[in-house]
């Protein structure tokens, strides 16, 4: 009786802790026409988060972390709601964010979002418009490319990767998992048009679901196995015609989900029965 008990009260504090989740955590996935749920990390011009690039293209940086929950919605130009639960996307899952809004007049039209895992690989300047910046990846690092000059596909994710090794002449390899194009993948990009010939984008919010990297073959070949209670997350935004800026930064990554805790549980009891 004492067991069961245990159980129960384990279950009903996960039950309880999703629902606190669910309600409490508002996270805007519109492109960024508003930021509610996300976190200010500075602009483009900060030391501490700039690595290498034009110095005068300017933008505010913004991060988030989540438990996805089912009542979540999405809009914007790419991705819609119905893609957050679709490609081993699921509610419970964790998700880290990026998002740009564009404060000058220069705008983005291709973006290249990376992972650093070791939190080793990607070093900003050792101050604003220095040249000491590091970019560069480890053995399952990832990078995510997105475009917007493409009207049938803007502001969607179009490749996944995963580093693996360096070639012979210093350039990198990388596994596409997915294929190249619009398959679901461990990724999801919203963006706000600026409605010009171009299809920039004035404002970009770029999703990394956690869970659904660590589901696929336990991480070994779609990214890292593990996860810290940090993941350092770079990006490359760039305008072809007016240049290119890096950014890195630290997004501390959530806790397991309440619906990982029910699992928990059961394995608890389960090992008492025994």
């Amino acid at each position: 009786m004492k067991t069961t008990t245990t159980i129960a009260s384990l279950s009903l504090t996960a039950a309880l802790a999703l629902a606190g989740t669910a309600s409490a955590q508002v996270v805007d996935l519109n492109g960024g026409s508003s930021w509610n749920g996300w976190n200010s990390v500075g602009n483009s011009q900060t030391s501490g988060l700039w690595v290498k690039g034009a110095t005068n293209r300017t933008y505010d940086i913004y991060s988030t972390s989540f438990v996805l929950n089912a009542s979540q919605t999405a809009s914007g130009t790419g991705n819609d709601t119905a893609s957050l639960f679709s490609g081993s996307w699921q509610a419970g899952d964790r998700i880290i964010g990026m998002g740009i809004q564009y404060t000058g007049s220069s705008r983005g039209n291709q973006f290249f979002f990376h992972t650093d895992t070791d939190e080793v690989n990607i070093q900003a300047a050792s101050s604003f418009g220095a040249g000491d910046g590091v970019y560069t990846a480890d053995d399952g690092d990832t990078s995510s490319h997105m475009f917007t000059n493409n009207s049938a596909g803007a502001g969607l994710v179009r490749q996944y990767s995963v580093f693996t090794d360096f070639t012979s002449n210093g350039g990198s390899n990388f596994d596409i998992p997915y294929g190249i194009g619009w398959a679901p993948t461990p990724v999801r990009s919203f963006t706000v048009a600026d409605g010009g010939a171009g299809f920039y984008s004035t404002r970009v919010q770029f999703l990394m679901n956690i869970d659904a990297i660590l589901r696929s073959n336990g991480g070994l070949t779609f990214g890292e196995g593990s996860f810290g209670s940090t993941l350092r997350v770079g990006f490359w935004e760039q305008d072809i015609s007016a240049g290119f800026s890096q950014q890195v930064f630290s997004v501390p990554v959530p806790a397991p989900g309440a619906f990982a805790l029910l699992g928990l549980a059961g394995l608890a009891g389960a090992r008492r029965r025994r």
